[in-house]
């Protein structure tokens, strides 16, 4: 029987294997804490999860949350995948199972990149502000290109495109670096041999 197939059937009780394992896999108590919270708001339905509505059921507070799920994020211990919160990762560490790293991308370097200056303290935390919301780097990335494509280089205007995507849940795949399907009369047209 397949891991998932034991999941959907709640045959793993990963609320349990967190407290007995959390330690021998890296996390603190209070990341252990946190994400008991958080797994417990998911299965009451509570979406999305966010550090205020954490707060409200824990004695730390909403910055300390806040700061615990970004660490939680960066040592992948979660995914945020398009808002949601993915618990695979956590998941396969207490099944023993590898986890795959996704690739790091560097968000201010692309930035940079893209607004043709460094980033100040101020747009920094913009981009801090973008992930703090729950978007993920592929989302945040994809609203930049849509505002270089608009030529409209702003924060709010990026910030905008986020939350268009995220209210109407229009953000889709096509949205994500794809590369323009070419026809494979294009592709291999020689141009150099035609006279």
């Amino acid at each position: 029987m397949s891991t998932e197939m034991l999941k959907d059937y709640q045959c793993i009780d990963f609320k349990k294997l967190l407290l007995l394992k959390g330690k021998s896999i890296g996390l603190k108590d209070e990341e252990t804490h946190i994400l008991l919270l958080m797994m417990t708001l998911g299965d009451l339905g509570v979406r999305p999860i966010y550090p205020q509505k954490i707060a409200e059921f824990s004695s730390l507070s909403v910055k300390e949350i806040d700061d615990i799920m970004i660490r939680l994020v960066d040592k992948h211990y979660l995914d945020r995948i398009n808002l949601k919160i993915d618990f695979k990762p956590l998941e396969k560490l207490l099944l023993g199972m590898k986890v795959e790293k996704k690739e790091e991308v560097n968000l201010v370097e692309i930035f940079e990149d893209a607004f043709g200056r460094t980033m100040s303290i101020m747009d920094i935390e913009y981009i801090n502000q973008f992930k703090r919301t729950g978007y993920d780097d592929e989302m945040i990335v994809s609203a930049l290109r849509e505002a270089v494509k608009s030529n409209a280089l702003s924060f709010r205007y990026i910030e905008r495109v986020l939350e268009n995507w995220a209210h109407s849940k229009n953000y889709i795949k096509k949205y994500q670096e794809e590369e323009p399907e070419v026809s494979e009369e294009v592709r291999n047209y020689n141009w150099w041999e035609n006279d």
